[in-house]
């Protein structure tokens, strides 16, 4: 019997391959919206913690630092606008990547489903070339043991 040689076998190990590379980029893409989140997160926590920091102080004190940080303010703010556009543009990235990966996955499947069912047809047609042969060698034994004749045929028992 000939071994199984599935001729697509290269083209899915080439799809297993951009599949694992993808899922890597995937991630790396999604570590970097989680980085650029805790960032638009800490700027925040920053801008809150100055502004509460202003408010326990007194009148006098309050003024002259409330102007200070709402000049930063401004400018804090175009810079938190800025990490937002980043995070969008790099949420865009990971959606489009996620979407690539969901095709590559379904191409994968699919090369895997036809290989067993390639390896299926092959079974069930090694099975018949099997059982072809083996009728062939009864039928040959069946015909020699007839042509012998019954008295030159041995038996099991004797």
């Amino acid at each position: 019997m000939k071994r199984f040689v599935w001729p697509l076998q290269r083209y899915l190990d080439v799809v297993r391959q951009r599949e694992g590379a993808l899922r890597a980029e995937v991630l790396a893409a999604a570590r970097q919206v989680a980085a650029q989140k805790r960032a638009i997160r800490r700027r925040a926590e920053a801008l809150a913690a100055m502004l509460n920091g202003i408010s326990v102080r007194p009148a006098g004190q309050r003024l002259p630092d409330q102007q200070l940080v709402m000049r930063c303010f401004a400018a804090e703010r175009r810079a938190m606008a800025a990490l937002e556009a980043e995070l969008s543009r790099l949420e865009a990235w990971r959606q489009e990547l996620l979407a690539r990966l969901r095709d590559i996955r379904a191409r994968r499947e699919t090369l895997e489903k036809l290989r067993q069912e390639t390896f299926a047809d092959y079974l069930r047609q090694a099975s018949a070339d099997e059982q072809k042969q083996h009728d062939e060698t009864s039928r040959i034994a069946f015909v020699r043991n007839a042509a012998l004749g019954p008295a030159d045929c041995r038996s099991i028992t004797a």
